[in-house]
C-alpha cells in the first residue's frame, strides 16, 4: 500500500464536516420549525375553545340585541362580538353573530344565528 493513499486527505475529512454540519442544521431547522408550528396550534385551538364558550354565552349571559362589543380576554387574547338583525318577524328576531378572537396577528372568527326576542 503506498504512503499516498493510505488515508483521509484533509480536503476530504473538511468536506465530510461540512456536510454533517449541514445535514445538523437541517434537521436542527426542521426541529425548531415544527415546535413552532405545534406553538402555533396550540394558540389556535385555545382561541377556537375561547370564542366557542362566548358564543355559548350568547342569550344566556349576554341580551340577544344588536350591538358590537369588545374586551380582554387574558393571555394575549381579545375578542369582539358582533350581533346584528338578520330577519324579524312579530316578536322574533333572527341574530347574526360573529365572535372573533384576536391572538397575536391572528384570528379565529366563529358565526351563528340566533333566535330571539325583538328589542
Amino acid at each position: 500500500m503506498r504512503t499516498d493513499e493510505a488515508g483521509f486527505t484533509l480536503l476530504e475529512v473538511m468536506a465530510a464536516f461540512v456536510i454533517a454540519s449541514l445535514a445538523t442544521l437541517v434537521l436542527y431547522q426542521a426541529g425548531f420549525n415544527g415546535a413552532a408550528a405545534a406553538a402555533a396550534a396550540a394558540r389556535t385551538q385555545e382561541a377556537v375553545v375561547r370564542a366557542q364558550s362566548r358564543l355559548a354565552s350568547i342569550g344566556t349571559l349576554t341580551r340577544m340585541q344588536p350591538e358590537q362589543l369588545t374586551g380582554d380576554d387574558g393571555g394575549g387574547f381579545h375578542w369582539q362580538l358582533n350581533i346584528a338583525v338578520d330577519q324579524a318577524a312579530g316578536n322574533l328576531t333572527l341574530y347574526d353573530v360573529q365572535v372573533t378572537e384576536i391572538f397575536g396577528n391572528r384570528h379565529v372568527t366563529l358565526t351563528t344565528q340566533r333566535l330571539g326576542p325583538t328589542s
